[in-house]
């Protein structure tokens, strides 16, 4: 990789990281026993945020874990994360 798409790529994951963090802002980690938990998994939050950038799975469930956001089994069955809105 040449030097100048070195510095595009990092920048490229500091701009992601930024709106995954900001998005993560409006929400608190809930616990699996909070009234009004929301369940999102990561393809819904790399979805939702798809218009701003490209997000990788992988790197939305590590951020996540490193917020301090727990996993859970939403009412349909799949594991996500358990959000609650501030």
């Amino acid at each position: 990789m040449t030097e100048r798409k070195t510095i595009m790529a990092k920048r490229d994951i500091a701009y992601g990281q930024f709106i995954l963090i900001r998005y993560c802002e409006e929400y608190l980690p809930a616990d699996k026993g909070s009234e009004n938990v929301i369940y999102k998994t990561s393809q819904q939050i790399q979805d939702e945020l798809s218009e701003m950038a490209e997000i990788g799975l992988n790197e939305i469930a590590q951020k996540m874990v490193e917020l301090g956001y727990e996993i859970g089994i939403s009412p349909d069955g799949k594991p996500s994360w358990l959000m609650q809105s501030k």
